[in-house]
């Protein structure tokens, strides 16, 4: 077999074609590697010089591979893809009775940390390592065991084993309503302060788009739109709204325990059951080891409780 570096002057140049072609975008790919838009566009020539033909059509705001450029990003992309998985299980650290969790910050505080001390009681010799993030996330780069992520499939470098779908209603503690003179059957949204949020996950519904599934018209767009209130993590949206500043948009699965408890009541009729789900995903190309497979039973059978 002739070796690699006789059929091509340098590695850096595959690797750039394998984060262009895997994500059909120069731009996308500059950024995974760190290196500009234009570092990227040039090596994408000198390796179409090199292999004397076009890989990639140009286009004004996009790339698309070329028939030579599929063929061989079905092997580049598969052998990287490939040394990945073997540098992970080489890398891998020896203790296999730890299990790192990455989840966001709404399910980590409102879904997860109230259930765990079941998870402890029943299995006490098992070490966690929680990582609560909304950012993207990768298990493989992370060097996560388990990730709890809401979203549509697929995910980088994962696979769902289970899911739970959600709904999402308006909510609002009852503090509020008694000092807006309001009943649950009285409440009107329209006349009552909205908490709005910027989330870092763009799939995550909001006030402006739970409103135009459900038709409701463009006056209670326009009511988010002046709210006074506004938070970046969903937990403070709850958290004001158990305080009663407002009316937050409730997430059935994730403020079950709130509303069981009357700490928080609902508001009208009117829900949305999104097409994403919240997903239980683990690494592709990584078996679990024992302790994960315990917190991974654990974890679908709660996800398999209705409340």
């Amino acid at each position: 077999m002739t070796p690699l570096r006789r059929n091509i002057s340098s590695l850096n140049l595959l690797a750039a074609f394998e984060a262009a072609a895997r994500h059909g975008s120069f731009t996308l790919a500059a950024a995974e590697m760190g290196v500009t838009q234009a570092a990227v566009s040039q090596q994408i020539k000198v390796l179409e010089a090199e292999m004397n033909t076009v890989l990639f059509t140009r286009s004004h705001r996009r790339v698309v591979l070329t028939a030579a450029g599929e063929a061989m990003a079905d092997s580049v992309c598969t052998a990287f893809r490939q040394m990945s998985e073997m540098i992970e299980i080489v890398r891998r650290p020896t203790v296999t009775d730890t299990v790192a969790i990455g989840v966001t910050l709404a399910f980590n505080q409102l879904w997860l940390l109230p259930r765990l001390p079941d998870f402890r009681a029943r299995h006490p010799t098992v070490k966690l390592r929680l990582v609560a993030d909304d950012t993207a996330t990768d298990l493989r780069r992370d060097r996560l065991d388990v990730a709890v992520r809401y979203g549509k499939p697929p995910f980088e470098n994962a696979r769902s084993l289970a899911e739970r779908p959600d709904q999402a209603f308006p909510v609002c503690s009852p503090a509020l309503l008694d000092r807006l003179g309001l009943t649950v059957a009285s409440a009107d949204l329209l006349q009552m302060p909205l908490i709005t949020d910027d989330l870092a996950n763009p799939t995550w519904m909001t006030w402006r788009s739970w409103a135009r599934v459900l038709g409701l018209g463009p006056a209670l767009e326009r009511a988010s739109d002046a709210s006074r209130l506004r938070f970046n993590h969903y937990t403070d949206t709850v958290q004001a709204a158990l305080n009663g500043e407002g009316v937050a948009l409730g997430w059935a699965g994730l403020l079950s325990r709130h509303l069981e408890q009357g700490s928080l009541v609902r508001i009208g009729s009117d829900s949305v059951v999104p097409e994403e789900r919240h997903h239980i995903l683990v690494p592709t190309g990584r078996a679990p080891s024992a302790a994960t497979r315990i917190f991974l039973d654990w974890l679908s059978e709660g996800f398999a409780d209705p409340a």
